[in-house]
């Protein structure tokens, strides 16, 4: 089999490198070319790598030497508008690596395109009278939907998929949403990370920690949904317990939220207690996560589809809070420790537990690593897609029968919830997926 993997190659995207371990070992037991469109910055690959300008230079005759194309999708325009934009012409599989795909769009729609009716008709297409009134509340002088919880009402992630050959999802919540609404091939495949041992590591002396401080972590992006607030108000409910912590939050901030930290710091009486780093080099990154006796990872709501952060954090070995919600909660209860949302005493009492107890820390910590090494392999996520992308190759012909059934249906009139579209649906899957070998298996 012959694969063109389209992805991200920054250096600065996760997904690039976790598509670099994914096709070295795709490279084992299939042709694949890793493909992009970034110029500067990008990473080394053992595959070939080819790389485009735009989509529009992507050519039909290039694209019909594969058997199958995967699409590599997340929620930041500047990596993805060019994979979306192809992925348009020429179907594929698409691998959703984000839950709440909104903040793509409407970046496209409002600063690429200009068009905010564009926007509002896609939300009234995919979600209906609901989305089309959340839609307006966004549009020119109202309050955007993608910086509050409600985004992720309505993820869009419907808009990515539509007319794929098949998708991937990397968590159990996520398959499930995406079954309810594609009519294709649906497979979740834990996701393929690695923790770069042999990245240096500074001491925790030119970290400015000191060797008697108890290190707290969080790392990524820091927005609202992280919970960074919570965290630092839990810490300062803890009294002289927190006078043991350096709590140090690391990633990009936007200035609103950066006063909205300072201030819940200063509410709470924290200020040497808790650091606020900002983006920092990936040495840094590494030292800190290397050092770090406790990492929190919160989400809430969770716009991911599953979490290349905390699978470090537990490849690395380190005890970690998460929200038990989304990918999160599908992660075994011995190796995280989960509070829920918006439950501030269950979080108070998980930082207690972890700062006050070395066991429990070690315990885990060696759990977390343990079951990490062992599920987030890219050995086992390039068989996995090879065998998945047969079965997309199978259900080809049976989506474009249903295509085609769909656009005669239409054009008759007649509308979903009729009684002639369950009774077409059940003979097309009587005939095309109950016979052994006749057929794609995914129902």
């Amino acid at each position: 089999m012959k694969l063109a993997w389209f992805t991200p190659f920054s250096r600065s995207s996760a997904i690039a490198r976790c598509s670099l371990g994914i096709v070295a070992e795709l490279a084992k037991i299939a042709e694949v070319d890793l493909c992009h469109f970034e110029a500067g910055q990008s990473r080394e690959s053992s595959v070939p790598v080819k790389r485009f300008r735009t989509a529009s230079d992507v050519d039909e005759q290039t694209l019909s030497k594969y058997d199958v194309v995967v699409y590599n999708f997340g929620n930041h325009l500047p990596f993805h508008r060019e994979i979306f934009l192809l992925s348009r012409r020429h179907p594929g599989i698409c691998i959703l690596h984000d839950f709440v795909m909104h903040h793509f769009f409407a970046e496209y729609y409002f600063s690429e395109l200009h068009n905010p009716e564009a926007y509002a008709l896609l939300i009234e297409r995919v979600y209906g009278d609901d989305g089309r009134a959340a839609a307006e509340q966004s549009l020119p002088g109202g309050k955007r939907m993608w910086e509050s919880d409600a985004v992720a009402r309505f993820p869009l992630f419907e808009e990515v998929i539509r007319g794929a050959l098949g998708v991937v999802t990397h968590s159990e919540f996520f398959r499930k949403r995406v079954e309810d609404v594609f009519p294709g091939p649906v497979r979740r495949i834990p996701l393929a990370y690695d923790a770069e041992p042999t990245v240096p590591v500074l001491s925790r002396r030119l970290l400015n920690v000191e060797e008697n401080e108890l290190l707290i972590v969080t790392i990524g992006h820091v927005n609202p949904n992280k919970q960074v607030i919570a965290v630092i108000d839990a810490l300062g409910c803890l009294g002289p317990i927190a006078q043991r912590v350096k709590y140090v939050v690391l990633g990009p901030c936007s200035p609103e939220h950066k006063r909205l930290l300072e201030a819940a710091i200063g509410r709470m009486h924290l200020e040497p207690v808790v650091q606020l780093l900002g983006q920092v080099s990936d040495e840094t990154l590494r030292s800190y996560l290397s050092h770090a006796d406790v990492c929190v990872n919160l989400r809430y709501p969770a716009f991911e589809g599953a979490s290349a952060s905390v699978i470090e954090e537990m490849l690395f070995g380190k005890p970690v809070i998460v929200t038990d919600t989304g990918f999160f909660a599908e992660l075994p209860d011995e190796c995280v420790l989960k509070v829920r949302p918006d439950r501030g005493s269950e979080l108070t009492a998980a930082l207690e537990r972890a700062i006050t107890d070395p066991g429990f820390r070690e315990r885990l910590g060696k759990a977390a690593e343990q079951f990490a090494r062992r599920e987030f392999r890219a050995d086992h996520y390039a068989k996995e897609i090879v065998d998945f992308a047969w079965e997309a190759r199978t259900a080809k012909p049976l989506l474009g029968l249903a295509d085609q059934v769909a656009i005669e249906f239409n054009r008759m009139g007649i509308a979903s919830d009729m009684a002639i579209v369950d009774n077409l649906a059940q003979e097309m899957r009587s005939t095309f997926c109950s016979m052994p070998g006749s057929g794609p298996s995914w129902r």
